[in-house]
Parts: structure tokens; C-alpha cells; sequence
């Protein structure tokens, strides 16, 4: 079993290359039971959504509802919860 610090190198690398079928299989188990590393996952797909789109429209630009919970879980993390 996947450790969540192996999980979250997993998800970044498979953003980038195909991951053996071991590793995808890892992965969702891991991501199956861990909450945490779901949500990290899912942050890894949002900002390069973000990424993308802001490559192809300059004047991308953030929701006020967006930034704030970016800037709520920034903090959130700095407190330690």
C-alpha cells in the first residue's frame, strides 16, 4: 500500500506520463481510502485546468469564489488544520 506521500508523487507524475498499470491501480486504492490525497489530486487537476485555459485566454482571471477558497485553504494550512 501507497504511503501518501508515494500517492501525491504518483498523481503529479501521471499528469505528465502514463503511469504502469500497478501504479494506476496503487493510486486508486490509495485515493479510494485517502481523503486527503483525493482532494490534493483533485487541486492538481484544477490548476492545471486553470493553466491550460490561461494559455489560451489572457484575460483568465479567477472567481472572487475561487479566491477565496484558495485563500482559505492557504490559511488553513498555515494554522495547522
Amino acid at each position: 500500500m501507497l504511503n501518501c506521500k508515494q500517492a501525491s508523487q504518483l498523481a503529479s507524475r501521471a499528469m505528465d506520463e502514463k503511469l504502469s498499470f500497478w501504479e494506476r491501480a496503487a493510486l486508486k486504492v490509495h485515493l479510494f481510502l485517502c481523503r486527503n490525497c483525493t482532494n490534493f489530486t483533485q487541486q492538481l487537476n484544477f490548476l492545471r485546468e486553470a493553466s491550460r485555459r490561461s494559455r489560451f485566454n489572457r484575460n483568465f482571471q479567477l472567481t472572487a469564489k475561487a479566491k477565496q477558497r484558495i485563500a482559505s485553504a492557504m490559511k488553513s494550512k498555515q494554522d495547522g488544520n
